[in-house]
């Protein structure tokens, strides 16, 4: 088949690292943790990408939200981040009564016994994301965060609920491709998706950092895009939402609701950054207020020390073919299902 355009590929990698992204207690002194006043009630921002002269940070919003006594915090996450992120968020975390924690399938205590109940599309997700740790030398969230802590409630669907709610609503992944392509068509969404120039650098600094072993350059090609994941998130839902975002964010504030009728008074949610403004809004409705919040760097980008030797990224990359496979093969599988659907794509 023909090779896909810049325009395909761009909107391929939205949604690859879409699952990247698709909390009185006092918050941690940790250096990973910064204090961020530009952050106000109404803002709506959970993730962001700061890009200075002397460094270049991915950082994540802890936001609460005040309905009489009763405390939640939108703990923002990555899935993939430095070590020292993640330890801070453990120290964060101990303070709640309970938190809320997502995990598609079921408890984190049985996720290897439900492995193969695992949803295929999901399951691509997750091998790219088993390449990404392995590439840009960071820590996984299931490995950084303590999912054993007596505190931490399962709050997501299981995977009976995950395949009965897609099929439902007639979603795949191919469908939520669709909606991100016809959201960078009509113009809207991140500037990744929108302004071919900024696309195209993407692209480039991934092709530079894999060409050089630079994976600060990766970091700073990936970064840019994950900030925007709001704005990303916020069009492939739409009016109608999505299984990923919208249903799994009801079945959360069902639970909410139950350790709040138990006598929970100290909650925090543990999602990714970008089910957040849906759920500001549920909050907002349930009668919850808006305070203050603060920014913990989840990627510190850093170049290599002169003379410190680059690691080989495309030999990693292909060091297990069975998972590269496994990759295309979904990759194609979701091309051939648009093509069904009468999209005008060209597979890879």
């Amino acid at each position: 088949m023909a090779a896909p355009t810049h325009s395909t590929l761009r909107t391929f990698l939205g949604i690859a690292f879409l699952g990247l992204v698709v909390g009185a207690s006092s918050f941690p002194s940790s250096t990973s943790a910064e204090t961020a006043k530009d952050i106000e009630p109404g803002d709506g921002e959970f993730i962001r990408y700061v890009d200075g002269e002397e460094k270049q940070q991915l950082q994540t919003g802890i936001v609460r939200y005040v309905r009489g006594d009763e405390i939640v915090d939108l703990v923002g996450a990555v899935h993939l981040a430095d070590a020292s992120y993640f330890d801070a968020l453990n120290t964060q975390l101990a303070q709640y009564d309970a938190v809320l924690y997502e995990m598609v399938g079921g408890e984190f205590a049985t996720r290897e016994e439900r492995r193969d109940e695992a949803d295929p599309d999901l399951a691509n997700i997750q091998m790219a994301h088993g390449l990404i740790h392995s590439l840009l030398g960071m820590e996984y969230q299931t490995e950084g965060i303590d999912y054993n802590a007596k505190n931490f409630v399962h709050a997501d669907i299981n995977w009976e609920q995950y395949q009965e709610l897609m099929t439902a609503r007639n979603q795949t992944l191919a469908t939520l491709f669709q909606r991100a392509m016809a959201m960078a068509q009509s113009g809207e969404g991140p500037e990744v998706l929108t302004d071919e120039a900024a696309g195209n650098r993407m692209i480039s600094g991934l092709i530079s950092g894999f060409t050089t072993g630079n994976t600060a350059d990766l970091k700073r090609s990936l970064a840019p895009m994950l900030g925007e994941a709001e704005t990303f998130i916020n069009g492939i839902e739409g009016e109608d939402g999505t299984v990923l975002v919208t249903e799994r964010n009801k079945v959360l504030m069902q639970i909410l609701d139950r350790e709040l009728r138990s006598g929970h008074e100290r909650l925090a949610f543990l999602y990714g950054a970008g089910h957040y403004p849906d759920l500001e809004r549920r909050l907002t409705a349930a009668g919850f207020h808006r305070q203050t919040g603060i920014w913990m760097t989840a990627w510190d980008i850093k170049d290599p020390e002169p003379g410190e030797a680059a690691p080989n990224l495309w030999q990693q990359l292909f060091s297990d073919p069975a998972v590269m496979q496994g990759l295309m093969d979904g990759v194609n599988q979701m091309f051939r299902q648009l093509q069904e659907q009468g999209v005008n794509v060209e597979a890879p």
